[in-house]
């Protein structure tokens, strides 16, 4: 994969997280947004559930060899994938056929304007109604984004 190719930074993978239509298929989560630019640009995130660095590495080389022949029909896109604790053990077939099933998916959100595409759109997680929250005592703070254990009732002194 050529350098041009690379989505580089935390800003760059900050930018399609926050603009992003997303799809998942198997172990994979594929999260795409609409860039200026004319080729399409490549983030991988595989995180420790996976395994050691050698089969993060090893994930990392193998996602890469399957969206390097997909690259020309992505151009103008920003895609990152998202490897799940499954893909280290996942065959060639199965990781393909999950990577092109989760772009299909996530392609198919952009271009209709899915409500789970952009927050711009209506959805995405910062428009979904807030869940109550509850005071768990842990410093006298609320945690935020906590269900209410208690259904509803106020927390007790």
């Amino acid at each position: 994969m050529n350098r041009r190719h690379r989505l580089r930074g935390a800003g760059a993978f900050a930018a399609v997280r926050q603009r992003r239509a997303a799809a998942a298929a198997g172990p994979l989560r594929v999260q795409v947004a609409p860039n200026d630019a004319d080729v399409a640009r490549v983030g991988f995130v595989v995180p420790r559930a996976v395994g050691g660095a050698v089969v993060r590495n090893r994930v990392r080389r193998r996602l890469r060899a399957l969206l390097d022949p997909r690259l020309e029909a992505l151009a103008g896109l920003d895609v990152v994938v998202a490897a799940g604790p499954a893909a280290a053990t996942a065959t060639w077939g199965s990781l393909g056929a999950d990577l092109e099933g989760a772009l299909a998916g996530a392609r198919g959100r952009l271009r209709r304007g899915d409500a789970a595409a952009t927050p711009a759109h209506g959805g995405g997680r910062d428009s979904a109604a807030r869940a109550p929250l509850w005071d768990n005592r842990v410093g006298g703070r609320v945690r935020r984004g906590r269900r209410d254990p208690s259904g509803g009732r106020p927390a007790a002194p």
